[in-house]
């Protein structure tokens, strides 16, 4: 094949639409069988939204998977007001849009322009000499080891990347000192559908919950994280009352995390450093 790239993330799925559409043979391996089924957010800037308007017609988007932000609502007690304001936005001619990366990610990835192979992990690289020229991937679902050669092979293979290490690529990172604790949920009816919502913890309690934030998506639905000092979730049972708590600061907030225990009915993303990983929770998406 002419190119090989490893991961469907959005840059390695819409580089393997661009490159099938210029007629070259792409080939696309992805781990996982299917999306994930965790929901986490995700802001896309006008650069990319074109880009992605440019595959799939935006009424598409728009309608599915990604909704334009008018702004940001911080909420401070009995304060409110615009950490964004749409008057900033027009000012600087950005139009940021909240998406569901799960199924952006599936839009992109359904695009014929390439092949596409899911659930198949890399577990090596294939060298001539200095020159990376393909991968070893293994079949998840049936244990067997296969050769992939391509003249060029590019990787978006997350923060522990094969393929940049094989090439010698150092990155330095440094963990992010928050955790971000994630959920999906629908989205209430009395709550701007156009705003991106913050509600800061304005209570003196050390538990280390910090604030909730929820942006809407397309169809009713909503996406939200909490964030945290990390180790949390470590102790579950030491944070039940100050959640309570702090849900109780804010009559919005019941209407968006439900019955949600914390931190166990939330995904936990802890992001950075050589250690960086997702950890999952079972419990509601």
């Amino acid at each position: 094949m002419d190119f090989l790239i490893v991961g469907g993330g959005i840059g390695g799925a819409v580089l393997a639409e661009l490159l099938g559409r210029s007629g070259r043979k792409v080939v696309l391996l992805e781990k996982n069988s299917g999306p994930p089924r965790y929901l986490r957010p995700e802001i896309l800037w006008p650069a990319t939204i074109d880009v992605l308007c440019s595959l799939i017609p935006k009424a598409t988007w728009e309608q599915e998977s990604a909704s334009p932000l008018r702004g940001m609502e911080i909420n401070e007690g009995k304060r409110v007001h615009h950490l964004i304001s749409p008057d900033l936005l027009d000012d600087l001619k950005i139009q940021p849009w909240l998406t569901n990366p799960n199924l952006t990610r599936e839009h992109l990835l359904s695009l014929n322009s390439s092949e596409v192979r899911r659930g198949f992990e890399v577990t090596s690289v294939l060298k001539e000499k200095e020159r990376i020229v393909g991968v070893r991937a293994l079949d998840v679902a049936t244990a067997k080891e296969s050769e992939w050669l391509a003249r060029w092979t590019i990787g978006d293979d997350g923060p522990q990347s094969i393929l940049r290490k094989a090439a010698g690529l150092q990155m330095e990172r440094i963990m992010f000192p928050l955790d971000f604790h994630c959920f999906g949920f629908d989205w209430p009816p009395g709550l701007d559908s156009s705003f991106a919502q913050v509600w800061l913890n304005e209570s003196d309690d050390p538990s280390g919950i910090l604030l909730l934030a929820a942006g809407p998506l397309p169809q009713g639905k909503g996406v939200g994280f909490v964030a945290a000092r990390p180790k949390i979730s470590d102790s579950p049972a030491s944070v039940a009352e100050p959640w309570k708590r702090f849900c109780s600061l804010y009559p919005a907030a019941p209407s968006i995390v439900g019955e949600r225990r914390f931190p166990e009915d939330f995904m936990c993303i802890r992001r950075g450093g050589a250690t960086s990983r997702a950890t999952v929770w079972t419990g509601p998406s």
